[in-house]
């Protein structure tokens, strides 16, 4: 049985057995009674830290379309574009949002830190994660959210969710887009068509977390050279 169990499966057993472990301790010496949602958000927790070292799952299919160099394009009138990226460095990961109206112009960059993230694959899902979660709390109506990440494109567009590696993120996405009204669009795009995003992310990166909560990511999100029509 355990032969035919995803790696994830025996994790999420692993940490579910340790997590009951440690409450009966919490009870027994402690004298204290956990709360069911504080336990279950340290064992989410928990199963998110340790999925990052799991290998990601193999494309849906081998037969996708390879995405060629093309330039940012802004979106239609009435609409939002965000894009998104990821970058990963030996104790974690950074996500990097750029939102631009149809004018091209950014009207918001923000750079995000997730610790002891370190696969890559999961730190490009939660970039769209973030990016849900933004249109989610902002109450948005019309957005286009891209990513240079066809897999995870994909796979947020389907919503399946499975014992993979991104399991636990994935649904996450499907919570926040239940909650939002907003009519959300996933595309694919070129690395070239989202530099903007992939610089907020590396420098969400290389900075401390002091300096990333007053950091003004405008700047590093507006030194995009050109966008082709739209």
């Amino acid at each position: 049985m355990v032969s035919e169990t995803s790696p994830f499966h025996i994790l999420q057993c692993v940490c579910l057995l340790w997590r009951i472990w440690k409450s009966r301790n919490v009870v027994t010496f402690e004298f204290t009674q956990p709360h069911i949602h504080s336990l279950a958000r340290q064992f989410y927790n928990q199963v998110l830290e340790f999925s990052s070292l799991l290998p990601p799952p193999p494309p849906r299919s081998s037969n996708l379309p390879t995405l060629s160099a093309s330039p940012w394009v802004p979106p239609p009138e009435g609409f939002l574009k965000i894009n998104v990226d990821a970058a990963v460095s030996a104790s974690g990961c950074s996500t990097g949002l750029v939102i631009r109206g149809s004018d091209g112009h950014v009207r918001l960059a923000i750079g995000l830190r997730h610790q002891g993230i370190v696969n890559p694959y999961l730190a490009e899902l939660l970039a769209f994660r973030d990016a849900i979660s933004f249109v989610a709390s902002r109450s948005l109506s019309h957005v286009i959210v891209e990513g240079d990440s066809e897999v995870v494109v994909n796979q947020v567009r389907q919503g399946v969710l499975e014992d993979s590696v991104g399991g636990s993120v994935l649904r996450e996405c499907l919570q926040f887009l239940s909650s939002s009204s907003a009519c959300i669009e996933f595309r694919a795009i070129s690395r070239s068509a989202n530099s903007a995003a992939h610089r907020v992310a590396r420098k969400a990166l290389l900075l401390s977390l002091v300096e990333l909560e007053s950091f003004d990511f405008l700047g590093v999100a507006s030194e995009e050279p050109f966008w082709g029509p739209g």
